[in-house]
C-alpha cells in the first residue's frame, strides 16, 4: 500500500521491503508502510505466499520474488558498473537444492548453495572468455534466521565483494582488472532465486523477511551502509554493573551485562540494582575463566573498575589480573600499579567524575604483551590513560582469574574485562547507573549502553500526551481509501489520468458515516491524496482534483460531503494526504532539486478568494513542491472543521526523482492548525505496527525506543518490524546499539483491509468474518487501536457485500462479549472496598504498589467467564505491567486461570479453558513501576443463535 525511501548517508535505497504489503495486484506486490520501493516487485511461480511472522514463503525450484527498477540500468548494463550493498534476513530449511540462491543482482553476481557451503562472488567476462571470483563458507544452519550482506564496489576497472555473515564479516572477493557481468534491463534483484531468466529453477527452500538493494554515492562504509548485521561482540569477557541480586556464589547476569565464564561476588551486598557494597576484608569480585592467558598474560587486556570515591581510602586491590598485574590502593587518591616483583609505581589519581549526583573514580589496566609476558601496561582513569605506560618483562600469572575489589570497603558500581583484541575504548562509559526518581515525561533521552535499571525507570516515567490518551480511547477506526485508483483498477496511481475518470454515480458520504457508526468506528480517515496526486476536493494549487472532473460540473467536494457527515454521526474525521505525488513530479515540482528557503503559507495565488481576509500566516524554509504540500495541508486543516488525525507515509510512490520531505514543518503546521489531532504513522503521536495484516504483538509496548530520521519524521528502534519493540531486551539492545535515542510514548495503530487491496476492486470479496474476529483481538485487544480500511466502490457506496459482512463481525463480537459480568460488581484492592475497578471507566483506577496486592471482583453467583479485559489508567500511571495472573476461587481454593504479559491501555486475554467461578483476583508479579489499575472486565460468549442486546459500548466500558 505505502511505502518510505530512507536516505543514508552514502547510499539511496532502491529497495528495502519487510513482506509486510500483499500481492493485491496478483504477482505484483504492493508495498506497505515503512518499505522503499522504487520499481516493481513481482513473484516468480504465483504461489510463493506472505505470512505475518515469516514474510515470503519459498518452496524451493522456480518460486522466489525479482525486484525491477524503474530507473534505467539502476546497477550498471552488461557490466555491474556501480556500487550496491544488498542484503537479505532470510530462514532456510535444511537440505538446500544444488545452486540454490539466496540474493542474486544483475544476472551474474550471486550468494547460492554449492557442493554443501554458501558460495558467494561473480563472473566477469575478460578476453572472450568467463572467469568466476568467489568465495565459500560453512553453509548457515537450516531452520535459523540468518543476516546476509554483499557489498559489491567498484573502483576504476577492478571490483571486489565484501560479505558478511550474523554480524562476521567473511573473506572478500576481488578481480582486478574486471567488473561483474551484468544484463541489461530492468529486472535487477533476484530474492530467493535468480535474477537471470535463463536460471529461475534456482529458488531456496524455507522463507525471507527482508530484502534491500542500495545504490552507493561514495564510499562503502559498514556502519552507514549496511542495516541488517548485528556486530558480534568480540572479546567482552565480563561486563556488569551490578543489575542483578548479588549473592555470595555465581553472579547470573541481568540483561546488558556479559559473563563468559563465571563470577563469584564473596562477601558483597546490594541495596538496589547499580551498586554492591563491599565490607572489606574476604570480601572480592572474581572472574575465572580457561579464556585468561597463562602462564604468561600475553595479548591485549584490559580491565576496568568504577567504584565510590571512598572505596580508596582503605587498602585493598582494585585489579588483581591472575596474580602477573595488579592496581592496589593504600591512600587517598593514589593508586599503584604492580608487576611481578621488578615493577611498582605510584601514581597520584585527578580529581573523581560526578554523574546524576554520584561522585566516582572509573579505573582500569590495560596491557599489551607478547606470548612470554612481555611489553607495557598502562593504568587508566576515566578511560584514558594516566601517565606513560610502563614496561613489564616476563609477567607471570599465578591463578587463572581476574579479581576485583579484593580486601576494600565501600561502594562498587561496576567491572568489566576485554581480552585480545580489546577495544581501545572505554567499556564502563554508562556507569554507574543506577535507578532514579524522574517525573513524568512524554520523552526521555537514552545514552549509550545505559543499564536495565536506569532504562526501566525512563520507562516507567513516560506517560501519553491527552491527545494520545483520546486517540487509544477510540479502539476501532476506519480507512476510506477513495480516489481515481477506485475507477482504474490500481493500487498505486500514475498521476496521468483524465479527471474525468473520477465518476461517482451514487456518492452519499451518509452511508459510510451510518454504516460506520453501526459497527463501532469512532474515527474514520479519508484519503484526501495519495501518491497519484489526484486530490478529492477542488484544491487552489492543482488542476488534478476533483474540481477539474466532470463530477458534478466540477463542483464536487468529497471532503466536504465526508466531514460534514462523518460529525453528523458522531465520528471523528481524519485526513491522509500522501506526500507523494506522481501527478507533481510530471509537473516538474516534486524532486525537481529546488532549494529550501524562506516561504509563507499560505501563499496567497492570484484572485486568491482568501486576499485581504488575513488567515494566519507562517513562514517555513521548503523547496518548491514542499511549499506545494504545506499549501494543500493548510486548506485542509483550516476549511473542513476540527480535525482528530492526520495520517502521513513516507512514501515516494513510484517517482524516479526522490523529494525530500520536511516532515518538522508538516508537523509544525499541523500543531498549529489542529493541536487535537494525532498525526499517526509518519508522524510523532502514532506508529505504524509493522505490517499490513491485522496483528498487533502479543505485548504492544507503547513506550518504545525512538529516533529521528534526517527528515525529521520518528522512526522505532531498529525498525517498525521488530518482533519485539519494548521489552526490557529491547530498550536494552536500544541503548547499546544507538545514538540519538529517546524513549516516549508511541502507541501503535493496526491498519489492514477488509479486501486483499486497498482501493476497491470488484472482484475481491471481503474478509470473512472469523478472520476480522481475529483481527480485533489481534489489534484492539492488545493494546493498539484497529485501523479497517473499508473503500468505496464505483458508485461511491461502501458495497453491499461489506456492509453486510461488518455487521456479521459485529454481531459475533457482541455474542463474543454481551456484556462484562464485572460491571458495577463489588471490587476490592488488597480487602478494601474498590468499586473504580469495576465502574466502566479507564480514567478511574487504583495504584498497586506491590506485586503482592491483589485486585479482586466479587460476583453475585458464579459465572462461566472464557475471556477477561483489563486495562491500565495510561495517563495517570502509563504503562508498567510485564505480567500478570489472574486467579479464580473454585471451590475454596485459588486457581490460576491466566498468566499473561503486558496491560496497557487495554489487553483482553482469551481463556485457554471457560472456568466458572464467583471471585476472581488479579496480581502483576512483574512491573516497571506503580500499576494504576483502570478496569477488571469478565466476559462469557453465549451462542450466535442467542439474542443479545447490542445497545450501548461492546464490551460493557463507559464513555465520559
Amino acid at each position: 500500500m505505502l511505502a518510505v525511501t530512507p536516505v543514508s548517508a552514502a547510499g539511496v535505497d532502491a529497495a528495502d521491503i519487510g513482506f509486510g504489503g500483499s500481492f493485491s495486484s496478483g504477482n505484483n506486490y504492493t508495498a506497505a508502510t515503512g518499505e522503499t520501493m522504487q520499481g516493481t516487485l513481482r513473484r516468480l511461480a504465483g504461489t510463493e505466499r506472505l505470512d505475518v511472522e515469516k514474510g515470503l514463503v519459498l518452496t524451493g525450484g522456480t518460486t522466489g520474488a525479482v525486484f525491477s527498477s524503474r530507473s534505467e540500468n539502476l546497477v550498471g548494463g552488461t557490466t555491474l558498473s556501480k556500487s550496491f550493498v544488498t542484503e537479505t534476513v532470510f530462514t532456510p530449511d535444511a537440505g538446500q537444492g544444488s545452486l540454490a540462491t539466496v540474493l542474486s543482482v544483475g544476472g551474474n553476481l550471486w550468494a547460492r548453495y554449492q557442493d554443501g557451503r554458501l558460495r558467494y562472488g561473480y563472473s566477469s567476462r575478460t578476453g572472450g572468455g568467463w572467469q568466476e571470483h568467489s568465495q565459500s563458507v560453512p553453509a548457515p544452519e537450516g531452520g535459523t534466521s540468518h543476516a546476509l550482506s554483499l557489498a559489491y564496489e567498484v573502483q576504476g576497472g577492478s571490483s571486489s565483494l565484501r560479505a558478511f555473515l550474523d554480524g562476521a564479516e567473511l573473506p572478500k572477493v576481488t578481480a582486478d582488472g574486471s567488473l561483474a557481468a551484468g544484463i541489461a534491463g530492468a529486472d535487477v534483484l533476484g530474492i530467493g532465486n535468480e535474477v537471470h531468466a535463463g536460471a529461475r529453477g534456482r529458488g531456496i527452500a524455507g522463507s525471507v523477511s527482508k530484502a534491500r538493494l542500495s545504490v552507493l554515492t561514495g564510499e562503502f562504509n559498514p556502519r552507514d551502509d549496511v542495516k541488517y548485521q548485528r556486530a558480534k561482540a568480540s572479546g567482552t569477557a565480563l561486563l556488569m554493573s551490578f543489575q542483578a541480586p548479588v549473592t555470595d556464589g555465581a553472579y547470573t547476569p541481568e540483561l546488558g551485562e556479559t559473563v563468559v565464564g563465571r563470577v563469584s561476588t564473596d562477601g558483597l551486598t546490594q541495596r538496589r540494582p547499580g551498586s554492591a557494597r563491599a565490607p572489606g576484608a574476604g570480601s572480592s569480585l572474581t572472574w575465572s575463566s580457561q579464556q585468561l592467558p597463562t602462564p604468561h598474560l600475553a595479548g591485549r587486556l584490559r580491565a576496568e573498575v568504577v567504584v565510590d570515591p571512598g572505596v580508596l581510602r582503605h587498602p585493598g586491590t582494585l585489579i588483581d589480573l591472575g596474580g602477573a598485574v595488579t592496581l592496589d590502593v593504600g591512600g587517598k587518591r593514589q593508586v599503584t600499579l604492580r608487576a611481578g616483583d621488578a615493577v611498582e609505581k605510584t601514581l597520584t589519581l585527578p580529581a573523581p567524575q560526578s554523574k546524576d549526583g554520584v561522585d566516582y573514580w572509573h579505573l582500569g589496566l590495560a596491557t599489551d604483551l607478547d606470548d612470554k609476558g612481555s611489553g607495557t601496561v598502562q593504568v587508566l582513569a576515566a578511560g584514558n590513560p594516566l601517565g606513560p605506560g610502563v614496561a613489564v618483562t616476563s609477567v607471570t600469572t599465578t591463578r587463572s582469574d581476574v579479581r576485583y575489589f579484593d580486601g576494600l570497603r565501600g561502594t562498587l558500581y561496576g567491572a568489566s574485562l576485554e581480552l585480545d583484541g580489546a577495544d581501545s575504548e572505554a567499556s564502563l562509559t554508562a556507569v554507574p547507573c543506577m535507578a532514579r526518581r524522574l517525573a513524568p515525561a512524554h520523552a526521555i533521552a537514552v545514552t549509550s549502553g545505559e543499564c536495565l535499571s536506569s532504562l526501566r525507570a525512563k520507562a516507567s516515567a513516560i506517560r501519553p500526551t491527552q491527545r494520545q490518551v483520546d486517540w487509544q480511547r477510540a479502539q476501532q477506526t476506519a480507512f476510506l481509501h477513495f480516489g481515481v485508483n477506485t475507477f482504474t483498477g490500481q493500487e498505486w496511481g500514475y498521476g496521468n489520468e483524465d479527471p474525468d475518470v473520477f465518476n461517482p454515480t451514487k456518492l452519499d458520504t451518509d452511508q459510510w458515516a451510518r454504516t460506520l457508526k453501526d459497527n463501532g468506528f469512532t474515527i474514520a480517515v479519508l484519503t484526501v491524496k495519495h501518491h497519484d496526486g489526484f486530490v478529492l476536493y477542488p484544491s487552489r494549487y492543482t488542476d488534478h482534483d476533483v474540481a477539474s472532473s466532470a463530477w458534478l460540473g466540477g463542483r464536487g467536494d468529497v471532503l466536504r460531503m465526508f466531514a460534514d457527515s462523518m460529525r453528523k454521526h458522531g465520528i471523528g474525521v481524519g485526513v491522509y494526504l500522501s506526500p507523494a505525488d506522481e501527478n507533481q513530479e510530471r509537473k516538474g515540482v516534486f524532486g525537481n532539486g529546488s532549494p529550501k528557503v524562506e516561504r509563507t503559507i499560505p501563499t496567497l495565488l492570484k484572485d486568491d478568494d482568501r486576499a485581504g481576509k488575513n488567515p494566519p500566516a507562517f513562514s517555513y524554509k521548503a523547496t518548491e513542491y514542499g511549499s506545494y504540500f504545506l499549501n494543500q495541508l493548510y486548506e485542509v486543516l483550516t476549511e473542513y472543521g476540527p480535525i482528530s488525525e492526520v495520517w502521513f507515509d513516507g512514501a515516494q510512490g513510484r517517482t524516479s526523482k526522490p523529494e525530500s520531505y520536511d516532515f518538522r514543518a508538516y508537523y509544525d503546521l499541523v500543531r498549529k492548525l489542529a493541536p487535537q489531532a494525532v498525526i499517526a504513522v509518519s508522524g510523532p503521536d502514532v506508529r505504524w505496527v509493522g505490517n499490513e495484516s491485522g496483528l498487533a504483538r502479543p505485548d504492544e509496548w507503547s513506550v518504545v525506543p525512538v529516533r529521528d530520521s534526517e527528515r525529521g519524521e520518528p522512526g522505532t528502534y531498529p525498525n517498525s518490524r521488530e518482533p519485539d519493540l519494548g521489552s526490557d531486551a529491547a530498550l536494552v539492545r536500544a541503548a547499546a546499539e544507538a545514538k540519538e535515542t529517546r524513549l516516549t510514548w508511541y502507541p501503535a495503530e493496526v491498519d489492514v483491509s477488509i479486501h486483499a487491496g486497498w482501493f476497491w476492486h470488484d472482484e475481491q470479496q471481503p474478509k470473512s468474518v472469523d478472520q476480522l474476529n481475529k483481527i480485533y483481538y489481534e489489534s484492539a485487544g492488545r493494546n493498539s487501536v484497529l485501523l479497517l480500511n473499508i473503500p468505496p466502490n464505483k458508485e461511491g457506496l461502501i458495497d453491499q457485500r461489506d456492509v453486510s459482512r461488518l455487521s456479521q463481525w459485529r454481531t459475533k463480537l457482541w455474542h463474543d462479549m454481551p456484556r462484562d459480568l464485572a460491571l458495577d460488581a463489588p471490587a476490592f484492592g488488597d480487602g478494601e472496598e474498590m468499586t473504580l475497578l469495576t465502574d466502566g471507566y479507564d480514567d478511574t483506577s487504583w495504584r498497586m504498589r506491590s506485586p503482592r496486592q491483589h485486585a479482586s471482583v466479587v460476583l453475585d453467583e458464579p459465572q462461566r467467564v472464557d475471556r477477561i479485559a483489563l486495562g491500565e489508567d495510561i495517563g495517570r500511571g502509563g504503562m508498567q505491567a510485564q505480567s500478570v495472573t489472574v486467579e479464580a476461587k473454585v471451590g475454596d481454593a485459588w486457581q490460576p486461570v491466566l498468566r499473561g504479559g503486558t496491560v496497557g491501555y487495554q489487553r483482553i486475554f482469551p481463556l485457554d479453558q471457560p472456568v466458572t467461578a464467583k471471585e476472581f483476583r488479579v496480581s502483576f508479579p512483574k512491573s516497571r513501576g506503580v500499576v494504576h489499575l483502570a478496569r477488571i472486565s469478565l466476559y462469557g460468549s453465549v451462542p450466535t443463535e442467542q439474542p443479545v442486546d447490542m445497545t450501548g459500548e461492546l464490551g460493557g466500558q463507559r464513555r465520559r
